[in-house]
């Protein structure tokens, strides 16, 4: 019997020894469903987890959405063995006046449960809340992280111990900079991670290695689950970001497997670690939608300003025949934003039916600095509210900004805080622009900021800074010639050479208001047909770049009166 046993012993140790000690508990491949609508993609939400060997949704819970729509996308989950788990968050809901929103989620999703059959439940609750989308996170970190932490117990504390939910969250990697509120020598992101079952660590980057790659960015978060014997999910991102290096959105779909199959690799030695996340399915959705389209050729933009919102509501069919004239395919339009909507719909819809881009502009100098945040953050507002109100042809494309802070007194005496404020809100600005919309961030920059330190990036020209934020980057080359020393071409180079490289693209601004003092950075003296002439060597020379997409003339005003 003995030596029975000691073989027995011997078995399961030699065994273990050649496998490695596993967890039995099959590890997750989890993807969100956010922004879809269930009845009419149920199939083709499964059909992507199967094809993508998801075992785990996350599943945005909305009021509007019937109790049918969840159960039937719930057991068609079943039937493949992919949990559905409820997900809820909003940035706001770190703000202590909005603790009642996630007790009301908590609620919504038990009353579901309790009317539904076994296999129609949901098997989790999934807590999505990032409050550095909001004002408040940039005016007092401290207090928005104490109500974050506040409201999390408070909803943490309703649900029993024996719940069947498996209650998980996402939060970013970088909240293990931050201490908790109350524990100064704990990182938040270890409170957080300790009241929960599951966490996803939103790593949101395109490679694995190097100090800002998923493993260097997330290995605190190991080290603080594995000593709390929970459990890790590392999540990526599918969506069009516009930094690159921050979603596989380029790189496509068989990139980023190959990608979380080395993820298993490097980071399956922690016990912790249970397996991937991408966010989210309609982002893979419209991905794959690129990559079987034709590949996009130059956009070759043509464009003007509207500095005067008066003009664009009076004059909206002079401005229409004039683009359609000049052959004008963009415009920044300047709002007035004490206006209603109607003022805008009908001149956008008409511009959009032209094969013209509208985007929404605003700016002045003192917009660079902390303390006017608020200016830019109600243009944005105003932008994403009315293109939720209006009809898809009547859509703003993006917003842009022109801001030029060098242009007052104060620069010269504080050029370096004010520049560190400025890059707070350009930050800001394209966070709030990206957030929930696919409109594109874009701003004016004056060519010779290749020779500005970024504050804190030494190494950094801040015109690359600039560039690496936007979707696309207006370099105001105020020349009145292409070629030679000082020209259009040799004062854009820079950014159009770095733009390439980083794969976001740039436009080319020149100027055509009659400046006395320098009359060589405009065209007013030279008139339209010389800086046609000129424009067409730009053409020339800068259409083998992908990131060049062509031009834009400041502005209709003095344009239209040459």
């Amino acid at each position: 019997m003995k030596k029975k046993l000691l073989f027995f012993l011997l078995t399961v140790t030699a065994f273990l020894f050649l496998t490695g000690f596993s967890d039995s508990e099959e590890s997750k491949k989890a993807m969100w469903v956010e922004n879809t609508d269930l009845s009419e993609n149920r199939e083709s939400i499964l059909t992507k987890a199967e094809e993508n060997d998801v075992n785990v949704l996350y599943v945005k819970m909305k009021e509007e959405t019937s109790s049918a729509a969840y159960s039937d996308l719930i057991r068609g989950a079943d039937e493949k063995e992919i949990e559905v788990h409820a997900l809820g968050g909003e940035p706001a809901w770190a703000l202590a006046e909005n603790e009642q929103q996630i007790l009301d989620f908590i609620e919504r999703v038990n009353n579901y449960n309790e009317g539904a059959a076994e296999e129609e439940k949901f098997q989790g609750i999934h807590f999505k809340i990032q409050p550095q989308y909001l004002p408040e996170w940039y005016e007092d970190k401290s207090t928005v992280l104490k109500e974050w932490k506040d409201n999390l117990s408070t909803a943490l504390d309703t649900f029993s111990e024996d719940t069947p939910l498996e209650i998980s969250s996402s939060i970013p990697f970088w909240l293990d900079e931050m201490d908790t509120p109350g524990e100064t020598d704990t990182p938040f992101s270890t409170w957080l991670i300790r009241h929960f079952d599951h966490t996803t660590i939103l790593a949101y980057r395109d490679t694995l290695e190097g100090p800002n790659g998923i493993v260097s960015l997330t290995e605190n978060e190991f080290e603080a689950a594995d000593s709390l014997n929970k459990q890790i999910l590392v999540g990526v991102t599918m969506a069009d970001t516009g930094q690159d290096h921050t979603t596989f959105f380029e790189e496509g779909t068989a990139d980023m497997d190959m990608h979380l199959n080395l993820v298993d690799k490097h980071l399956g030695a922690y016990d912790s670690y249970k397996g991937t996340a991408v966010d989210d399915f309609s982002s893979m959705e419209q991905q794959e939608d690129q990559a079987s389209a034709p590949p996009e050729e130059n956009k070759n933009y043509r464009g003007t300003y509207i500095w005067e919102a008066e003009t664009l509501i009076n004059e909206k069919d002079s401005i229409i025949e004039f683009a359609k004239e000049k052959n004008i395919n963009l415009l920044y339009t300047r709002l007035d934003l004490t206006r209603p909507h109607s003022a805008y719909s009908d001149f956008v819809e008409k511009a959009n039916a032209e094969g013209i881009e509208v985007h929404a502009m605003g700016g002045h100098p003192s917009w660079a600095l902390k303390e006017e945040e608020s200016r830019m953050l109600d243009l944005v507002d105003y932008v994403k509210t009315y293109n939720d109100s209006v009809e898809e042809g009547q859509k703003f494309s993006g917003i842009h900004l022109d801001i030029e802070p060098y242009t007052e007194p104060s620069w010269a005496e504080n050029q370096q805080d004010i520049l560190s404020q400025w890059m707070d809100n350009i930050e800001l600005f394209v966070n709030e622009t990206k957030r929930e919309s696919n409109l594109e961030a874009s701003m004016d920059l004056a060519m010779w900021f290749d020779n500005t330190e970024t504050p804190g990036q030494p190494d950094t020209p801040f015109n690359e800074w600039v560039i690496d934020k936007m979707d696309h980057t207006s370099v105001m080359a105020f020349r009145d010639k292409a070629e030679g020393s000082g020209g259009i071409l040799d004062m854009a180079q820079n950014e159009v050479d770095y733009a390439e490289s980083i794969d976001k693209d740039v436009i080319i601004s020149v100027e055509m208001k009659e400046n006395k003092a320098n009359p060589h950075i405009s065209f007013h003296d030279e008139g339209e047909a010389v800086m046609e002439e000129e424009l067409d060597l730009v053409d020339e020379e800068l259409q083998s770049y992908s990131s060049y997409q062509g031009y834009i003339v400041h502005a209709y005003r003095y344009w239209k009166n040459q």
